[in-house]
């Protein structure tokens, strides 16, 4: 996540949704690099840092609702927020690749044992991660964030964000998952029909189709 009390926004960061190019390109809008440089510091030195410089004062992958119990309703909804979603079949290949080309990655043990891409699916169908809903909507269904793009728009829609937030920034691309082919060839008709099964509030919600 990052969150600027400059400039007002806060982004929930849902994995492989570019959330690194996204932290990267906006970070300059969050505070000064003198800042940033203290809080890595008093950070590392495990010391507390002014509340207001840290741009990261959450685990990575925070959830909305996370965010809304601990800093309250009223203060979260002081942000614009936002986050960034994706056609769920194409997001678990993403996944499945970044993992696999990252051995620093805490899930990259777990997906070599694991072997083979069904098998993979099998476990995120099973057990794996949440929904992307998950990160974004309360349990009883409301919609948290300000504003949720889509990565297949990705261009247009971070270009709306800067927009609402009123700064200039270009997006680089950091964390990309380089692969030979479209994710459609990765599924057959057994693993479509279970990341549907799975996946079926994100495919409805976010109206995505494989």
């Amino acid at each position: 996540m990052l969150i600027s009390h400059r400039h007002n926004f806060l982004f929930v960061h849902v994995y492989k949704n570019a959330g690194m190019s996204i932290s990267k390109a906006l970070s300059p809008y969050t505070v000064s690099r003198y800042q940033r440089e203290t809080v890595r510091v008093l950070k590392q030195l495990r010391l507390p840092c002014p509340v207001s410089w840290d741009p990261t004062p959450f685990d990575t992958h925070v959830t909305a609702a996370e965010l809304v119990a601990e800093m309250g309703r009223e203060r979260f909804d002081s942000f614009f927020s936002f986050a960034i979603v994706r056609n769920p079949w194409d997001w678990l290949v993403s996944l499945h690749s970044y993992v696999l080309k990252n051995p620093q990655h805490h899930l990259h043990q777990l997906f070599r044992e694991l072997g083979s891409f069904q098998d993979y699916i099998h476990w995120q169908c099973e057990d794996g991660l949440p929904l992307q809903r998950d990160f974004l909507f309360s349990d009883e269904g409301e919609q948290l964030v300000s504003f949720i793009g889509r990565y297949e728009e990705l261009e247009r829609d971070f270009e709306e964000i800067c927009n609402k937030l009123g700064v200039s920034a270009t997006l680089p691309r950091l964390n990309v998952s380089r692969r030979s082919r479209a994710f459609r060839e990765f599924y057959d008709e057994q693993l479509v029909e279970m990341v549907r099964e799975k996946y079926q509030a994100d495919i409805d919600l976010f109206g995505y189709r494989f």
